[in-house]
């Protein structure tokens, strides 16, 4: 699928009202890409957030806007879900 052909969306640029919003959120998980190959592109407009977004290299996660909420990871096979914190339980 052509770059040209993916739906505009909007999303919240660096400085954006949106990336204030969710300056405080705790993440428990987070997305991450493991395969751009198995990415549906359709993920851009089921991000509630719009922390999903397509350039020339592929598709790019905003973990600044993003809130693990798992919706990307549900609806495309590139994308898992992985724990924010691994280090020791306790510390926090």
């Amino acid at each position: 699928m052509a770059l040209q052909n993916t739906p505009v969306v909007p999303s919240g640029e660096p400085g954006a009202l949106a990336e204030i919003a969710n300056s405080r959120v705790q993440r428990i998980n987070r997305p991450e890409i493991t395969d751009q190959s198995q990415i549906d592109p359709v993920v851009l407009l089921f991000c509630p957030e719009g922390a999903i977004s397509r350039s020339e290299s592929g598709f790019i996660i905003s973990y600044k806007l993003c809130k693990g909420c798992g919706i990307c990871a549900k609806e495309s096979r590139g994308i898992t879900m992985v724990p924010e914190y691994t280090g020791p339980a306790g510390i926090f």
